[in-house]
């Protein structure tokens, strides 16, 4: 049976040494758990995790106690209502999330099939590629990314093979790296880069340019995506920045957009954004917060909303080997989604 029973919170521990609400969804034959992350500079409000607990434990619980959790558009659209706010300032994007998520996972449970399968159907055979992150520096964040992934684990040998040719953690170092990383694996290894602090847009067109990119998630104005999209070729400009700061949602700016559930408060919400990126012909990225918990769910969502790729922080460890048990799960029906630009 898919009735909740019972809704508990708990403070759970994530990286970098912060605190958010873990929330277990409980039905009479199933079971499901989530702990929230916390992203650095949110867009919907993050409740304080011992009040984000409490919310769960006398607000939203009882409430929820009946519900089917198999009507998950039906459940999140509650707990907006129950918030009553346009950002979750009042229960907190975290504690929405959470028990999104661990209503999904309970749901997914009771018929016994893996997250990624009950998101997305019977046909879900497509996997992400990882984009995994090497190096921070001054001006961006480096990534690595293999455009001709055979096997999950190739980004992570390509990771490890650039970082050991890079004689410098400059990103002309770095970009010489992917090359002769690529040439030694047999792949096509490229940089994907973060940028960190605004820049001329000259100067960013010349990094991308003068360097082995295949990804680039730009900060400044819509000139500077602009002159991205019009100047590059087999780039994915990553338009998360103009999207969080401005609202837009067009491929005249952007060809790709990384998505972080925690920005958006439930899975139906996570669900209309990819969809909506998809129909303006985006790439929708489904991206890590900067604190994160141990939770194994992201690859899920990941392959069952069919996002042709994930970024992911160097210690994801957790989120990388679910994703290589997924494809496992998969066998032969899997196929790694090809990501061009």
């Amino acid at each position: 049976m898919t009735v909740i029973e019972n809704v508990i919170g708990r403070v759970a521990v994530l990286k970098g040494g912060k605190y958010s609400v873990e929330v277990d969804v409980i039905t009479s034959s199933g079971f499901g758990r989530f702990a929230a992350p916390i992203d650095e500079n949110p867009s919907l409000y993050i409740a304080e995790a011992h009040r984000a607990v409490s919310e769960v434990d006398e607000i939203i619980g009882p409430e929820l106690i009946g519900f089917d959790a198999s009507e998950q558009e039906l459940i999140d659209s509650y707990l907006w209502e129950i918030d009553g706010t346009e950002d979750f300032s009042h229960i907190g994007a975290n504690t929405a999330l959470a028990v999104s998520i661990a209503v999904a996972k309970a749901a997914a449970s009771v018929k016994r099939m893996p997250l990624y399968s009950y998101i997305g159907g019977t046909f879900t055979t497509e996997l992400p590629v990882p984009i995994l992150e090497i190096a921070s520096g001054e001006d961006f964040d480096y990534y690595v990314m293999v455009r001709d992934l055979m096997e999950i684990t190739d980004v992570v040998d390509a990771s490890a093979k650039v970082l050991e040719n890079a004689e410098t953690m400059t990103i002309e170092a770095l970009s010489k790296a992917t090359e002769k990383a690529g040439s030694e694996l047999g792949l096509e290894v490229a940089l994907g880069l973060v940028q960190k602090r605004p820049m001329e847009t000259e100067v960013v067109l010349n990094v991308v340019e003068d360097n082995n990119v295949a990804y680039i998630k730009p900060m400044g104005d819509e000139e500077l995506f602009l002159e991205l999209i019009a100047g590059t070729h087999g780039v994915f400009v990553d338009g998360e920045h103009l999207f969080r700061e401005k609202d837009i949602l067009d491929r005249r700016y952007y060809n790709a957009l990384s998505i972080k559930p925690i920005n958006l408060g439930t899975l139906t919400d996570l669900y209309n954004l990819v969809n909506d990126a998809k129909s303006e012909r985006i790439t929708p990225i489904l991206a890590e917060a900067r604190y994160e918990s141990s939770d194994e769910a992201l690859p899920h969502l990941a392959v069952g909303l069919k996002c042709p790729a994930m970024v992911l922080g160097k210690d994801s460890i957790a989120k990388l080997n679910e994703l290589i048990r997924i494809a496992e799960d998969l066998g032969e029906r899997g196929r790694i989604i090809t990501f061009e630009g």
